[in-house]
């Protein structure tokens, strides 16, 4: 009996031990594919204002499992080893296709970081790392590109800044500030290098700067073809008195003002408004003394099809006359984020709330009805508030207040 039980712990070992060979899967890179465009030392004008975004292709690599293979594109100086590439960026569908689309501002972007001047011709080099789980190879080639760089700014300042009489400061140090706005909210579509502020414009002149500190400071103004260029001179504002939208896109060297008005606080449930906000300053609107009743079944102003207590709120407002929406980052069932890495909540807020939970979004002209939703807080139910939408581009995020009157 015993010599048969020892018999068979060594029959299950082998068993165990062929299994885990079996299962052992090899992740290795056995076949890198290679370069194809562009090809090599081929010539790029790079053009940020109108050109298309330049493709960039090669063949598929092999694992040993037969597994996905990722893709990343590396960027280097001509005598660089890809060690510290100036830049690298997953390949296109998350880093599952053999190709990158890459914009022409950020091409602009690494040419400067490998040494080319504005209006200079030079190189730079490029290759794609293949990934197979936690395994990486490069492929074996190298390929050249040669690059002429436009006029306009590649790498920009955190913030710009504008002050003169027609702005909401006459002084530089005061100056009015415009953040860098980066793809957040499904739908964006922001290059690099666009700037943007909410703010007060009357008739007079503005100037643009980089930064707070005269000593600091390169200005810039508005050229008669409506372009950016560098110099201390004053640009004379001609639009209606207003609240605009202004972006400064730099490395376009271009910049538009959109109207902003009428922002209001809208039920959702029944797309009453609650709220009319006016502008009152430095980035903000703002209504005091509203009052909401939360719906209820059969209340006047319940829809027929409600039959619970609802308390969803979010805002409209108008952009040069056409109305969007202001929401939250959440989905409209209220329990997924749509902003990545963001937690989603779906309760009246108590004060375990996110910290991002009040974080405003402009949402897309295809937004639903229950697209980027609030709750309000209990205490809110038939008291009067005051509520603010910041528009602060110096805050971590433009964001919403509610506080009780």
């Amino acid at each position: 009996m015993k010599i048969y039980f020892k018999f068979l712990g060594i029959v299950m070992l082998l068993f165990m031990t062929s299994c885990e060979d079996d299962n052992q899967l090899d992740i290795d890179i056995v076949e890198t594919g290679s370069l194809i465009s562009p090809a090599l030392n081929e010539h790029v004008s790079i053009d940020t204002e109108n050109g298309g975004n330049i493709q960039f292709e090669w063949s598929g690599a092999t694992s040993g499992d037969g597994g996905l293979v990722l893709y990343k594109v590396l960027f280097d100086k001509p005598d660089g080893n890809f060690e510290d590439p100036v830049f690298s960026v997953m390949s296109n569908n998350n880093g599952a296709a053999t190709s990158l689309s890459l914009s022409q501002t950020y091409l602009n972007r690494i040419a400067e970081s490998v040494g080319i001047a504005q209006l200079e011709t030079g190189n730079l080099i490029w290759t794609v790392e293949s990934i197979s789980s936690y395994k990486t190879k490069l492929f074996a080639e190298t390929f050249q590109l040669e690059v002429t760089r436009p006029e306009g700014l590649a790498t920009f300042p955190e913030f710009m800044y504008i002050y003169g009489t027609a702005t909401e400061s006459q002084n530089i140090e005061n100056a009015v500030a415009f953040k860098e706005i980066t793809n957040e909210y499904p739908g964006d579509n922001f290059d690099l290098g666009i700037f943007e502020s909410i703010t007060h414009l009357e008739a007079g002149d503005y100037y643009i700067t980089n930064s707070r500190t005269s000593a600091n400071a390169t200005h810039y103004y508005i050229n008669e073809e409506d372009k950016l260029r560098v110099g201390n001179q004053a640009t004379s504002f001609t639009l209606p008195e207003g609240v605009y939208r202004i972006r400064m896109n730099l490395a376009l060297s271009t910049i538009s003002f959109e109207e902003i008005s009428n922002i209001e606080l809208v039920i959702m449930a029944n797309q009453v408004v609650k709220a009319n906000l006016t502008y009152v300053g430095n980035h903000v609107f703002e209504a005091n003394n509203a009052i909401f009743n939360f719906l209820t079944p059969g209340a006047p102003e319940a829809p027929s099809w409600l039959s619970w207590e609802e308390e969803r709120y979010r805002f409209n407002y108008q952009l040069d006359g056409v109305t969007y929406g202001l929401g939250s980052y959440l989905n409209d069932g209220m329990n997924a984020s749509v902003v990545p890495g963001l937690t989603p909540y779906n309760v009246r807020p108590n004060g375990d709330q996110p910290e991002e939970y009040y974080n405003i979004y402009f949402l897309g002209a295809d937004a639903t009805q229950w697209t980027g939703a609030w709750k309000f807080p209990d205490a809110y139910n038939g008291t009067p508030f005051t509520v603010k939408v910041v528009f602060d581009p110096e805050a971590a995020h433009y964001y919403q207040e509610l506080q009780l009157d």
